[in-house]
């Protein structure tokens, strides 16, 4: 009896020492694996703000750029300069940039100064906060680079408004004769940050270069905090470890430290063209917490599976070890492919193959979050390269096409084709029929230009649209097809309360140009030139240019 009493510890001991390292290294596993998936959750809810942030300060840039190569605001700005004798209607520099500023996302003012600061032109009837101490107070701006800079509270018509400034210079060849300025308002970022789908219980803060909040909380809040959730004694890690940095060196990364007992860690990144930075904050304790439940389950199957192998050998082979065989080598393919698809077989409808099948679920929730973290990939993808009106391309991804359509021409010496559309008084038609008859016209305009027009279209702001295409096609052909879109436009847009037709006349500019040594800004502006030149021979018709 006692050899058999040894016998069963022994049996019981060595069944009991190998489960309880699984169960041990099991639990270990599961905790770094959500610490790893907290890590990269915080990189990933960081670099997708960044890339929103940086993709509306190209749309800006763009925007202002725009606005710096109009004709109109450098015979302004050289005026008020007194390089030029010839006035400029300040009234209908007003009202452009008033147009301007309606198509911009969140754009609180859009302004023209010369090169005293002296304001020429702007969309609204005050002046820029702080404009006239620019000169003194930011002397990173005198470059004429576009900057983004930090932000302020003033008071518009709307009420208070917390602002960020961008600005970019005017260049007459390569002298700085000016600058345009946008102010820009931080309920966008607001916006940004209560669009996030991949923060559970975190803080995300976006900080200008003073250190103060442009957004911050969670995904909840409407509100923005108005300031850090605790002070600065009650951060004493945290701050001891900030400042250990080296930030210029490690401008991206991440800081564990302790608050009130818990387990924290702060991932931090600067944004392109700004002293902007980005801190995400993730309690860590919290998330260990949620996955004791789980611990505390695999403890118990285990404990269950070590008394069941000390029946019989033939029924540990069986029934016990060859369940967990499948289990530890599935979760070694995991390890090894990150192939999260993988599942374990179920067998058996014991306690075996209920820990089999919960595993097998929480592997399901973490592919669908893989399926889900790319799906969101592709949509920000699209929202950055979609006009969300039209659903043509916008500016920045029609520009792209554009010069992918140069090098090919350049290439190829293939004949380039690229065309300059704006709609004919477009105002009247906001002013007679509402805004949303307005919009439904530039979506007719848009669909127009798919339907009738060869290569690719997109629009590059309110009213105006171009369009491109490569290829050996003669002008016959490209009158053509203008004649029937421009037929296709004078038919109209039918109103769909009053089933009435609304014509809406176009003035189109065309350049055509054989390879050759091509650049993007002279196409664009001899299609714009060719446009105008339309509107003087009475607008609702097109001007074909050879280059």
């Amino acid at each position: 009896m006692k050899l058999k009493r040894t016998m069963l510890k022994l049996l019981l001991f060595f069944s009991l020492l190998p489960v309880c390292i699984f169960g041990i290294v099991s639990i270990y596993e599961t905790n770094r694996k959500i610490d790893d998936m907290t890590q990269c959750n915080l990189e990933a809810v960081s670099q997708n703000q960044i890339a929103s942030i940086q993709n509306f300060a190209k749309d800006r840039k763009s925007e202002m750029e725009m606005v710096a190569n109009y004709q109109l605001t450098k015979d302004a700005v050289k005026y008020s300069n007194g390089t030029s004798q010839t006035p400029v209607d300040k009234a209908y520099l007003d009202s452009v940039l008033r147009e301007n500023k309606k198509y911009g996302t969140f754009v609180a003012s859009v302004s023209v100064m010369d090169s005293s600061f002296y304001v020429v032109g702007s969309s609204e009837e005050y002046e820029i906060s702080g404009i006239s101490q620019l000169k003194e107070t930011d002397e990173k701006f005198h470059t004429g680079r576009f900057i983004i800079g930090n932000v302020y509270e003033r008071q518009t018509d709307d009420g208070l408004k917390k602002i960020v400034p961008a600005y970019i210079g005017i260049y007459d060849g390569d002298e700085i004769i000016g600058y345009v300025a946008e102010e820009l308002d931080t309920a966008y970022f607001d916006e940004l940050r209560l669009n996030m789908d991949f923060l559970a219980d975190g803080t995300f803060y976006l900080l200008d270069g003073n250190n103060t909040i442009i957004t911050a909380g969670n995904t909840t809040e409407q509100k923005s905090l108005k300031s850090f959730v605790t002070n600065s004694s009650e951060r004493n890690d945290f701050h001891e470890k900030w400042v250990a940095i080296d930030h210029e060196a490690n401008p991206s990364g991440e800081i564990r430290y302790k608050y009130g007992g818990q387990n924290y860690i702060t991932y931090y990144a600067n944004v392109e063209n700004t002293d902007w930075s980005i801190r995400v904050t993730e309690n860590l304790s919290a998330q260990e917490e949620s996955v004791k439940s789980y611990s505390v389950l695999i403890v118990v199957i285990l404990g269950i599976l070590a008394v069941g192998v000390t029946i019989t050998e033939d029924f540990m082979a069986q029934r016990i070890l060859h369940p967990i065989e499948n289990i530890m080598q599935t979760f070694h393919h995991i390890k090894e492919t990150q192939d999260y698809s993988l599942r374990i077989p179920v067998t058996s409808n014991d306690e075996v193959g209920k820990m089999s099948e919960s595993i097998n679920e929480l592997l399901e929730y973490i592919e669908e979050e893989k399926i889900y973290e790319k799906a969101m990939q592709r949509k920000l993808k699209d929202q950055a390269e979609n006009d969300p009106l039209t659903g043509i391309k916008n500016k920045r991804a029609i520009e792209e096409k554009i010069l992918d359509m140069i090098e090919v021409s350049v290439e190829t010496d293939k004949r380039i084709t690229l065309g300059f559309l704006d709609i004919d008084d477009f105002r009247d038609f906001n002013t007679n029929y509402g805004h949303q008859t307005g919009d439904e016209v530039i979506r007719f305009v848009a669909q127009a230009l798919k339907q009738n027009i060869k290569g690719e279209a997109g629009r590059i702001g309110g009213d105006e649209f171009v369009f491109c295409y490569v290829g050996r096609i003669e002008q016959d052909e490209i009158m053509k097809e203008v004649e029937k879109m421009l037929a296709h436009l004078r038919d109209g847009y039918e109103e769909p309360v009053r089933r009435k037709k609304i014509p809406v006349p176009c003035s189109i500019g065309i350049v055509t140009s054989n390879g050759g040594k091509l650049d993007y800004m002279e196409l664009i502006r001899k299609a714009d030139q060719a446009m105008y030149e339309a509107k003087k021979k009475g607008k609702n018709t097109f001007v074909l240019m050879n280059v």
